[in-house]
């Protein structure tokens, strides 16, 4: 029961992370051709990655900031267009294909946590 308590907070907050980023990937998408629109990304790789690496030292550290408050958009640099606009199509489909896959990732292995204890709970007899 402690194995899920420690996990299922890192990754709610992953997975809140990318859905938030497939959120902003459609939002490019959809100003593909909107004047002056610069193009957004979510960032918060350092705060992440920094807090698993207190995570692996110390499980004292499990309190990472949460996925709100780790998370800023910000515009992103690219090749201008001529009406503004820096929105990369091909790009954008490719980060959010990965984006995508990496929430469909996380979301199996929460499945499989929650499939796990409830199988440790039924001690095994029901599945």
């Amino acid at each position: 029961m402690i194995v899920f308590n420690q996990i299922d907070p890192d990754i709610e907050r992953m997975l809140d992370i990318t859905a938030r980023r497939q959120q902003t990937f459609a939002s490019n998408i959809a100003n593909l051709d909107t004047p002056g629109y610069k193009a957004k990304e979510v960032t918060f790789q350092e705060e992440l990655s920094s807090s698993m690496q207190l995570a692996s030292t110390d499980s004292s550290h499990l309190t990472a900031p949460s996925a709100a408050s780790s998370m800023q958009l910000v515009e992103t640099e690219g090749t201008i267009k001529p009406n503004g606009n820096n929105v990369d199509l091909e790009h954008e489909m490719s980060e959010m294909t990965k984006n995508g896959l990496q929430y469909v990732m996380l979301a199996q292995f929460m499945n499989s946590a929650v499939k796990s204890l409830r199988y440790a709970i039924t001690d095994g007899t029901k599945g």
